[in-house]
């Protein structure tokens, strides 16, 4: 999109539309010279990334793939879409399209000026659609593979931010203790005139420090997050980096490699049953994974390939790739039926990562569970402590 902002307006006739501008008055000088007086013109949305998530895409695909199968024409149906869609930014998009698409401009050839709202792989496939008069199973294709896709990745995010939501909230309890159960009961004793149990002791000290440094301490941590979530985490060396952590992790470095290989083997699946060649399937695979760690080995296959070795030989070099992956290309070479197996291999990862999702937060959980326990535990044994020896002491 040339311009961050979406303005929508209204002439004179009631007539409503979106127009993306830098400010109202360019938004209005911009109707003035398409012949359009506005009346009213407001802020839309401002258009990024967020504007194009995969679920409303999905949707859009499935809507045109259904009215092509119906035998409406591709312009009758971006503008039948465009006229019913909810979201402003998507009507826009959608007329745009529509508007290029009768100046005689190829459908694929106009998605890829939006890269934002539609990925290569999709470009790539429409345009496959065009080349061989399919573009209806095109689109259910990629519909399928967006559904499924979104279904896994709300399952493994549902399972990877479970605990992270259960420990977030632990710690906000542990500083709401710290910070005012503890010194109510603190001031109490001062009155015993005793002294206090060591543990009793340190953790009202490390109250007084969090009351009196806490803001300073919030600072000097968020400094060195805050410089490497802004200027080492987008480097490149870094995100291996960190990626390479993440695939190390006990419980959840299984899940990420098992929702990678089900992403790259439903897209190769995918490219495969749409007539693109499998070179051009590898790199459109390397885009969906997502990871820079299989990027790099799909890469790596590529060259091979490219170089006259067989898919299952290039896979076997990887060690990424789990035997079962190239044991199966193999069967599918040697059988001609690779676009099946690539199939049941995307089928047996996503429903191994789906069973990973599931059985995380069952594993997790006693985890968790036990470490609230010792600091929930610890944090109420600390302030009824000095209590029970007060009454040992006057017995």
């Amino acid at each position: 999109m040339k311009y961050s902002t979406l303005f929508i307006w209204q002439d004179i006739d009631g007539k409503t539309g979106e127009i993306p501008a830098s400010t109202r008055n360019h938004a209005k000088q911009l109707l003035i010279i398409q012949g359009t007086v506005p009346v009213r013109i407001k802020a839309g949305v401002k258009l990024s990334r967020k504007c194009w998530p995969l679920s409303a895409l999905s949707l859009v695909t499935r809507q045109l793939a259904t009215m092509l199968q119906a035998g409406l024409t591709l312009s009758h149906c971006l503008g039948l879409i465009a006229a019913e869609h909810p979201q402003p930014a998507w009507r826009y998009l959608l007329k745009e399209l529509q508007n290029q698409i009768a100046q005689g401009k190829a459908f694929s050839l106009a998605l890829s000026e939006y890269p934002d709202a539609f990925p290569p792989l999709f470009c790539e496939l429409i345009r496959t659609g065009e080349l061989t008069g399919k573009l209806e199973q095109c689109c259910w294709l990629l519909a399928e593979q967006q559904d499924k896709l979104i279904k896994l990745q709300k399952k493994v995010r549902k399972a990877l931010s479970y605990p992270i939501f259960i420990l977030a909230v632990a710690l906000l309890v542990v500083l709401l203790m710290l910070t005012l159960v503890l010194p109510a009961f603190s001031e109490i004793y001062q009155s015993f005139n005793a002294p206090l149990p060591w543990f009793t002791q340190s953790l009202i000290d490390l109250s007084d420090i969090i009351r009196d440094f806490g803001l300073l301490m919030l600072i000097l941590i968020s400094i060195p997050i805050v410089y490497y979530v802004k200027k080492l985490r987008p480097q490149l060396n870094w995100q291996q980096r960190e990626q390479r952590l993440l695939l190390r992790l006990p419980l959840c470095g299984k899940l990420i490699q098992t929702n990678g290989l089900a992403k790259i083997f439903r897209t190769l699946a995918m490219t495969q049953q749409a007539g693109i060649p499998l070179t051009a399937g590898i790199k459109s695979a390397a885009n969906a994974s997502g990871n820079i760690q299989y990027l790099n080995a799909l890469l790596t296959i590529l060259k091979l390939i490219e170089q006259g070795s067989p898919l299952c030989e290039a896979l076997r070099q990887q060690t990424l790739f789990p035997s079962l992956s190239h044991q199966l290309i193999r069967v599918g070479e040697e059988s001609g039926t690779l676009d099946d197996m690539l199939n049941k291999l995307a089928d047996i990862y996503e429903t191994e990562a789906e069973t990973l999702a599931e059985n995380l937060s069952a594993k997790i959980e006693p985890l968790i569970m036990m470490i609230l326990g010792v600091i929930i535990g610890g944090l109420v044994i600390a302030i009824y402590l000095p209590i029970f020896q007060l009454g040992n002491v006057m017995a």
